[in-house]
């Protein structure tokens, strides 16, 4: 994933040290580089008609964010001028409130500054993170960190796309979630496509080409079992897949797989997806909240792989979770444990193949987007410790699922009272300062 990236407008006052602020500009600028962030710096500010320049000179849609790095006293109204074209982004106002001249410690009113152009901007109805120093500091520095993901994770979302196969069907899909919100909040579009032209991209697929051999040695290293005559037509759908994606250049794929390639197709979409999963956010049932939950967490951290889980059983504190046989492999030990004869009464097809490996255990978080009434949008976010199944769960006359149980850090009562759907979003990683942020510059209601 690319790092993210920001525009450095300095302000200056005539009458302190330029050679101070300049030097203090440079320490900052490596600080923030040190965080991984990329960095473009203007040059200093110092009056109306060069806060006008610098307004229009600079694309906020270039950048994640911006930083209003002040070095002196300066007047808010030159930051604000200078700045406006990026009210609505992340924006971070940056200071070095003191240093040392010949062991005396000297400051030049960037803290007053600061907090003065802070309070203008809130005044304003502006969002925006106060930072402060020059030194290196493991506290700023994981906030620094936070907010550029959160920063990035918005952008990303404005220039996203979401391919999804198959007709929409019943409340938990996109078919009662309003696009235009989803464009209006996110900047984020949805593509969606008829199952027959997934058949189809598969049929026109030659198997002596070189992507298909290519595919199908991917596909032999990850799956554990027999998939019999079905690894054929398993590889085909992954590269008809891979190359929708290409053609749209999507961000996140999404497949309804019941009952049209399950059942009337005669060959689920768990296996395929699980090894695309791997690389983009993949998901099904065309649930678009939980998609959009997923390529959420998987933007905050970094592009860590994301997944779904089904909750199915609440037990004192835990939870047992499993979608119906889609796993990323890179979050079940890298292999696809083949499933589906084994189910008794199991009124499935053949080609009912699905993945029933175990997810991995370690640290989680667990999410979803909700739509609550009056078309407002929260997000229901929680840490989670997740441990392997001693006893395999089974759905009456299903294949066996990746599974995975679930302890969530707040008390299972309360969950409960929150949970929003049946489907919800997880990576393994621990991302809630970049979501604080990313919920307060999206205006996402955030629950927890």
């Amino acid at each position: 994933m690319r790092k993210a990236n920001t525009l450095i407008l300095p302000f200056f006052c005539e009458g302190y040290s330029i050679n101070d602020a300049t030097n203090q500009l440079k320490s900052v600028t490596a600080l923030i580089e040190k965080a991984d962030i990329s960095t473009e710096v203007s040059p200093f500010i110092t009056n109306v008609k060069e806060a006008t320049e610098a307004s229009l000179k600079y694309n906020p849609f270039c950048y994640d964010f911006v930083v209003l790095y002040i070095s002196t006293w300066v007047e808010p109204r030159l930051a604000a001028i200078a700045a406006r074209q990026f009210f609505g982004k992340p924006i971070a106002i940056w200071c070095v409130d003191e240093f040392k001249v010949m062991d005396r410690r000297i400051e030049m009113s960037a803290a007053p500054a600061a907090a003065a152009l802070h309070g203008c901007l809130q005044e304003m109805g502006v969002l925006s993170e106060m930072f402060v120093g020059q030194n290196e500091d493991g506290k700023r520095d994981n906030r620094l960190k936070a907010f550029s993901s959160a920063a990035r994770a918005i952008t990303m979302l404005r220039e996203a796309k979401f391919g999804f196969y198959g007709q929409n069907f019943n409340g938990i899909t996109a078919a009662d979630f309003d696009l235009s919100l989803l464009r209006f909040k996110f900047g984020t579009e949805v593509y969606t496509f008829d199952g027959t032209e997934l058949v189809s991209r598969m049929e026109n697929i030659d198997t002596s080409s070189k992507e298909y051999a290519d595919m199908a040695e991917r596909a032999e290293k990850l799956i554990k079992g027999d998939t019999g005559e079905h690894f054929v037509r398993i590889v085909k759908m992954c590269l008809a897949l891979q190359n929708t994606v290409k053609d749209y250049d999507l961000a996140a794929l999404d497949i309804r797989c019941h009952t049209e390639f399950s059942q009337n197709y005669g060959l689920s979409a768990c296996v395929p997806l699980s090894i695309l999963g791997n690389s983009l956010p993949c998901s099904c049932e065309a649930d678009l909240p939980v998609m959009l939950t997923q390529y959420i967490l998987y933007a905050l951290s970094g592009g860590k792989t994301s997944a779904y889980v089904d909750l199915r059983t609440f037990g004192g504190d835990t939870i047992d979770a499993g979608a119906c046989g889609y796993a990323p492999s890179a979050l079940t030990g890298d292999k696809i444990e083949i499933s589906g004869s084994e189910a008794p009464g199991n009124q499935n097809p053949p080609g009912y193949i699905a993945n029933r490996s175990a997810f991995n255990e370690g640290r989680i978080t667990l999410a979803r987007v909700l739509k609550m009434p009056g078309g407002k949008l929260a997000l229901h976010i929680c840490g989670a410790d997740a441990s392997k199944i001693d006893s395999p769960l089974q759905e009456m006359g299903c294949p066996y699922y990746p599974m995975v149980r679930i302890k969530p850090d707040i008390n299972i009562d309360r969950f409960l009272s929150l949970v929003g759907a049946n489907h919800y979003a997880l990576i393994y990683d621990e991302i809630m300062p970049a979501v604080e942020y990313f919920c307060r510059y999206t205006g996402i209601d955030l629950i927890k």
